[in-house]
């Protein structure tokens, strides 16, 4: 069972960092398509979807899986199909009113809440994808009961690589055709409904199998004399809160839409400049996004360590596993965000063709080592069994970002927005580091969590900026190529890496305990080792 658990996990992480990657880079040919206006609407339309969704589904995998884990414990696997039933009939019920309000109130939210008309029909595609999501949803959580992870991987790799699939060739044929923005931008929005579809059969598939193999072996899957609706109000019981928690984050997005488009026409901004600055300021996001995903999927197998240890009381366990995690997490998201600011010009022509928004992707940068630091300390916090201090802390962040919309764009214009986006993070990301250090007691070394990365990070910035300066000079990439603008930034990006690596290793920041979490770490300690850039610690820190 064990090693299911352990492959299972593997299996979904995997997954879900594939899915993430390509859900991040997916909006460079979107935009090089569709351009910076479509990307807007496209962008100012999504939350709405993103909100409902967590309404409609948001909680059910984990409270269907928990359902079905605690049936199959018993042998009851009748019982975990009536989990599955009931969970789908919910489901079904609340996909049909979120999408009844999304649809037949586009009209009022594009033009009275957004004040923006050429969203109606965006929001109108986006609603016909909550019918399928979350059906969807329970499959995969009814698998994860199981302890099948397969599913749910494949079916979000599907899901992912349709929905960017039907984006990228439908915008492109669109753009060809010469139609409205608004039309382009609804029609990449169609991505999340046949990307739901797609999902949605693969996990149909699955469970098909499963009810043929669980036939065939003699197990009893449909007489069960557990009520239907009693059943599925303990699920809605359970799965509400964790719902809840799930609407912050997404939360931000929405503030987003309805204060920034408002915000820049106050300004001066036609609604067309007004849908393309929004577009021109979502151009950091993905980068972001990737800064995120990588430092996380380090940190992740620390997590569930932290909970385990809690439960065996093992405190100077928990005390090392969470320095550990801020440590990685530091690492590499903190020298990311500054190779990112320093790259921003020739980092946003590689992905986006000009230069528009270089000064808003260079603020948005320093938000990834917050929100990545903010995410690790969550989690920590989830591992501790305080589930509803995040969720509170990311509250005070959204009124934050709020605030600093109001005080920032009036000022800087679209960068407010990016600026907002940083200071709404860090407040998130020293409420829940403050707590974690109230909660267990941990001491925090400033000189190695912080100062160390800190300095590495100064000395890779200072070889970055003058590297970036000569080339700057000799190539004059304000003036070159697009190719050219990628290969330098590319290469500055190798060269910054490997200084800020000799660094860590050299000020003893990171040691081989550390190395071994990167990828191909090993290999990376027999390298440094025979360069005498690294000696093998025998620590006796508990594991």
């Amino acid at each position: 069972m064990s090693n299911k658990l352990v492959k299972g996990t593997v299996i979904l992480s995997v997954a879900t960092l594939f899915t993430k990657i390509i859900g991040s880079l997916f909006w460079a040919p979107f935009q090089n398509i569709a351009g910076d206006e479509t990307v807007g609407l496209y962008r100012i339309s999504f939350p709405f979807y993103t909100i409902l969704l967590m309404i409609a589904s948001a909680g059910i995998p984990i409270t269907v899986s928990k359902f079905v884990a605690e049936r199959l414990s018993n042998n009851d696997h009748a019982g975990a199909r009536r989990v599955l039933k009931a969970a789908s009939l919910i489901l079904s019920i609340s996909g049909l009113i979120a999408f009844s309000l999304l649809f037949f109130g586009s009209h009022f939210i594009a033009n009275v809440m957004l004040n923006n008309p050429d969203t109606e029909s965006s929001l109108k595609v986006l609603a016909c994808a909550i019918v399928f999501v979350p059906i969807m949803a329970v499959y995969r959580g009814y698998f994860q009961g199981h302890q099948q992870m397969m599913p749910t991987g494949v079916s979000q790799v599907v899901e992912q690589v349709v929905r960017v699939g039907t984006v990228i060739g439908l915008t492109y044929w669109m753009v060809q055709a010469n139609l409205p923005q608004e039309t382009v931008a609804a029609g990449a929005t169609s991505g999340a409904l046949t990307g739901a579809i797609a999902g949605l059969v693969v996990v149909m598939w699955y469970n098909s199998r499963d009810l043929n193999t669980a036939r065939q072996a003699g197990l009893n899957v449909t007489k069960t004399k557990e009520p239907l609706f009693p059943l599925a109000k303990k699920i809605l019981k359970y799965a509400i809160p964790i719902s809840l928690a799930s609407l912050v984050l997404p939360l931000i997005g929405l503030i987003d839409s309805f204060t920034v488009p408002r915000l820049l026409m106050a300004e001066g901004n036609t609604a067309s400049m007004t849908n393309t600055l929004f577009g021109i300021y979502s151009r950091g996001e993905p980068f972001v996004n990737v800064i995120s995903t990588f430092s996380s999927s380090l940190t992740l197998a620390l997590i569930p360590a932290i909970s385990a240890h809690v439960a065996k009381q093992e405190m100077a366990a928990v005390e090392h596993k969470t320095q550990q995690a801020w440590l990685m997490t530091t690492i590499i998201s903190l020298p990311s965000c500054v190779m990112l600011a320093i790259l921003a010009r020739p980092l946003n022509v590689m992905m986006y063709q000009d230069d528009a928004g270089t000064v808003t992707l260079s603020v948005l940068a320093f938000s990834a080592i917050f929100s990545t630091l903010a995410v690790t300390s969550s989690g920590i916090l989830q591992g501790l069994g305080h589930n509803k201090v995040p969720v509170r802390h990311l509250l005070i962040g959204a009124v934050c970002k709020v605030i600093g919309n109001f005080i920032f764009i009036p000022i800087m214009g679209i960068a407010g927005s990016a600026l907002a986006m940083v200071l709404a993070y860090l407040v998130v990301c020293a409420l829940n580091m403050w707590m974690v250090i109230r909660v267990t007691g941990v001491k925090l070394s400033l000189t190695r969590q912080f100062i160390k990365p800190g300095f590495s990070t100064l000395i890779m910035g200072i070889a970055l900026t003058g590297a970036y300066l000569f080339i700057n000079d000799t190539m004059d990439l304000e003036h070159a190529s697009r190719l050219t603008n990628t290969l330098a930034a590319l290469s500055l990006c190798v060269v910054a890496g490997v200084i800020y690596i000799i660094a860590l290793i050299i000020s003893k920041t990171i040691t081989e305990q550390e190395l071994r979490m990167f990828p191909m770490g090993t290999r990376l300690i027999r390298l440094f080792t025979k360069l005498k850039l690294l000696r093998p610690s025998k620590s006796d820190i508990p594991a």
